[in-house]
C-alpha cells in the first residue's frame, strides 16, 4: 500500500502509584505523545490526562497524504468535516507514545499524445492503491490511427503496458501513446449495417492488419464471418468502435497477436482455427467493475510477486482456502532468507493460467507450495485448458497479465471473454483506485486493511459454534476420484514446468471440514489416497492428509475457510513441515 511506518521512540513513562504509611498516594497523570512524522501536522503533539481519561489530537494531512492507521489499540481515527482528522485515545491508563501510518494518497502520471503535435503531456492524478499503478484508457484520439497502449519511451523501446493495465511507476512518470496506422480503407469490402459499417472482406496481404475505426464516414461496428478467413496477416489491431466479431471472422487466419478493446460485445468463435494465436492485448475502454472485490486481489498479489522477481521466495497457491488459511508474517519470520507471497484467491477457476503467471516470476531457489482444494479438483489439478469468465474477473485491473499468457496452451478463451464482458456490462462501474484491502470479503468497508502485504485475509474470523458443515457438499477423498491419466498426469506436467526452472515444488493438503467428506472417504480410503498421491506425484507431499480435516469449530462461513485461530494453528503446524522438507532439499538448515 506504499505506507510509511513512523516508528515511535519508546517512552519509559509509566503511571505510578505508591504508599506512604497507610495512605495511598494519588495516581500521577498520564502523558500521551504523538510522534512527529512526514505527511501530517498536529495541534500539539503531547497531552496530559488523568488516568482513565481520554485525549484527542486534531490532525491535518499535507497535500497528497492520507493517515491510514495508528499503533494504539482502541484508538479511533475519524475524518472531520473541515478536512481534518480527529484521533481519539480513550481510557488512557499509562503514559505512552503513538505513531501513525501514512501513505501518499495522490500521485501524478503524465500522458503524452506522442503524435508529433508537440502537445504537452496531460496530467492525471491517481490514488496509489496498488504496488503497480493502473494506466489510463483511450484518452487520446488520432485520425487514421488506433491507440494500442502506453510505453515509457516515445519510440516504444521502454516498458509497454495495455490501456488500463498496470505499470511500475513513480510520481511524475510520463507514458507515451503508441499508435498503429490504419490499413488502407481500399483493402476492405464493407456494407452499411443498422448501427455502422460491417466489414465483409479484407483484401490485403500486410503483416499487420489495422482495421480502421471508420469506413465511408461510418463507425466500424462488425466484422462478418469469414472476412479475414483467407488473410495472411499475423497481427490484427482492432478499433474501439467494434461491437461484434462474428463467429469465423478470422477462421484459419495465421494470427499470432491481436489488439482488442473490452468494449467489444460479441467475440466467441471469431478466432476459431487460429491455432498460432499466442498473445491477446486487451485494452480497457470501459471502467472496471471488480475493483475492491476478492477477485481483484489476484492483481495485487501478482504485483507483489513481480516486485520480488529477483528475490528468493516461498509462494503459497491454491484458492481461497490459502487466502484464509495462513499467517504469512509467521512464515516470513521462520524463513528469514525468503520472501513470502500468498497467491490464493479463488479455487473455482482454472489453476493453469494462474500458475503460468506465477511461474513467469519464479526461478532457481524459489519454493512453490501448492495446496489444491479437493472440492474444485478438476480446476486445481490442471485437468482442463479451458478459460472461464472468473479468470477475466481476476485480471480485469491488470490486463497486462493476460498478455503474458501463451494462448496456444488454452481453449475457450474468447467464449470466456464474452461471458465476462456480458456480465460486466450489467454491473456498476468502479475505479481502479479501489483496493480490496479497503473492504471485507462481503464488500463492506473496513477500518483497517483486510489484507496484509503478503496477501493473507486478515479480518478477524471468530470460531464457529458448531462443527456442522456449511454447504452439505461432501468431497470425495478416495483414489477412485483421482484417476492417474486425468488428474495426476496433468498436475505433474505443470509441476515439471516449475522444476525445469529450478523451482522447488511441494504439495500440501488444503483445509476441509472433517464432516464435509463423502461417505466412502473412510479412514482407510483416505490413507490409501494419501499413499497414492505420495507415490504418483513427482513432488513431495509435505503435510498429513488427516491434519487437513478440521473440526468445524475452526472454520468460518464455509467448509474450507479457517477462522483466525484456525489459520494460526495451521501455520504453526505447517512451518516445521515446510522447514523439514526444505532442509532435506538443502534449502535451509535443519532444526535438528
Amino acid at each position: 500500500m506504499g505506507g510509511k511506518r513512523l516508528i515511535a521512540a519508546l517512552l519509559c513513562l509509566v503511571c505510578l502509584s505508591g504508599c506512604t504509611g497507610r495512605s495511598a498516594a494519588p495516581a500521577l497523570p498520564c502523558r500521551v505523545v504523538l510522534e512527529e512524522g512526514e505527511g501530517f501536522t498536529c495541534d500539539g503533539y503531547a497531552r496530559t490526562v488523568e488516568r482513565g481519561g481520554s485525549v484527542e489530537f486534531h490532525l491535518v494531512c499535507e497535500d497528497g497524504y492520507e493517515i491510514v492507521d495508528v499503533d494504539c489499540e482502541g484508538a479511533v481515527l475519524r475524518p472531520g468535516r473541515d478536512g481534518t482528522v480527529k484521533l481519539t485515545v480513550p481510557d488512557v491508563r499509562y503514559s505512552t507514545a503513538l505513531s501513525l501510518t501514512v501513505k501518499k494518497s495522490r500521485v501524478s502520471l503524465y500522458y503524452s499524445p506522442n503524435d508529433g503535435s508537440g502537445d504537452a503531456p496531460a496530467r492525471h492524478i491517481i490514488a496509489p492503491s496498488h504496488l503497480r499503478w493502473n494506466t489510463a484508457g483511450p484518452i487520446f484520439s488520432r485520425e487514421g490511427y488506433t491507440l494500442t497502449g502506453w510505453n515509457t519511451a516515445p519510440d516504444g523501446s521502454g516498458a509497454a503496458v495495455e490501456l488500463g493495465g498496470r505499470i511500475q511507476g513513480e510520481d511524475g512518470l510520463t507514458l507515451y501513446a503508441q499508435w498503429s496506422p490504419w490499413s488502407d480503407p481500399e483493402l476492405f469490402q464493407w456494407r452499411e449495417g443498422p448501427d455502422g459499417a460491417v466489414i465483409t472482406a479484407y483484401l490485403g496481404s500486410e503483416h499487420t492488419a489495422a482495421v480502421p475505426a471508420r469506413l465511408g464516414g461510418l463507425p466500424v461496428r462488425t466484422i462478418a464471418a469469414g472476412a479475414f478467413a483467407a488473410a495472411p496477416c499475423q497481427s490484427a489491431v482492432l478499433p474501439d468502435t467494434l461491437y461484434a466479431l462474428e463467429p469465423g471472422a478470422f477462421a484459419g487466419c495465421p494470427l499470432q497477436e491481436v489488439w482488442l478493446f473490452d468494449s467489444i460485445r460479441t467475440v466467441a468463435g471469431a478466432f476459431d482455427g487460429c491455432g498460432s494465436l499466442r498473445t491477446l492485448h486487451l485494452n480497457a475502454a470501459e471502467p472496471p467493475v471488480y475493483s475492491g472485490t476478492y477477485f481483484d486481489t489476484f492483481s495485487d498479489k501478482l504485483d507483489r510477486l513481480l516486485s520480488l522477481k529477483d528475490r528468493r521466495k516461498i509462494v503459497l497457491f491454491s484458492g481461497s482456502s490459502t487466502r484464509f488459511g495462513f499467517d504469512c508474517p509467521a512464515i516470513d519470520a521462520a524463513f528469514p532468507g525468503y520472501e513470502v507471497v500468498n497467491m490464493g484467491v479463488y479455487a473455482y477457476t482454472n489453476a493453469m493460467p494462474q500458475m503460468e503467471l506465477i511461474l513467469s516470476c519464479m526461478g532457481p531457489g524459489d519454493v512453490l507450495v501448492h495446496c489444491p482444494e479437493f472440492d474444485a479438483s478438476k480446476r486445481q489439478f490442471c485437468t482442463t485448458s479451458d478459460l472461464d469468465a472468473a479468470f477475466f474477473n481476476m485480471v480485469e485491473s491488470s490486463y497486462d497479465a493476460l498478455a503474458r499468457l501463451d494462448l496456444r496452451g488454452y481453449t475457450n478463451v474468447f467464449p470466456a471473454l464474452e461471458d465476462y464482458l456480458r456480465a460486466k456490462a450489467g454491473m456498476a462501474a468502479k475505479s481502479y483506485d479501489l483496493s480490496p484491502a479497503d473492504f471485507d470479503e462481503d464488500g463492506a468497508p473496513v477500518d483497517k486493511p483486510s489484507y496484509n502485504e503478503y496477501g493473507d485475509y486478515t479480518v478477524h474470523r471468530p470460531n464457529a459454534r458448531t462443527e456442522a458443515p456449511i454447504y452439505g457438499l461432501p468431497v470425495q477423498y478416495a483414489v477412485s476420484a483421482f484417476p492417474k491419466e486425468r488428474f495426476i498426469a496433468p498436475l505433474n506436467e505443470m509441476y515439471r514446468r516449475f522444476m525445469d526452472q529450478g523451482v522447488m515444488v511441494y504439495f500440501a493438503y488444503s483445509p476441509r471440514n472433517a464432516q464435509a467428506v463423502s461417505p466412502d472417504s473412510t479412514p482407510e480410503a483416505r490413507a490409501e489416497l494419501d499413499a497414492y498421491l505420495r507415490r504418483e506425484l513427482c513432488v513431495p507431499v509435505i503435510t498429513p492428509l488427516e491434519d487437513s480435516l478440521w473440526s468445524g469449530v475452526y472454520l468460518y462461513g464455509t467448509d474450507n475457510h479457517l477462522s483466525t485461530e484456525g489459520a494460526q494453528i495451521n501455520t504453526q503446524r505447517f512451518i516445521p513441515q515446510l522447514r523439514g522438507q526444505m532442509a532435506r532439499d538443502g534449502l535451509v538448515e535443519s532444526d535438528g
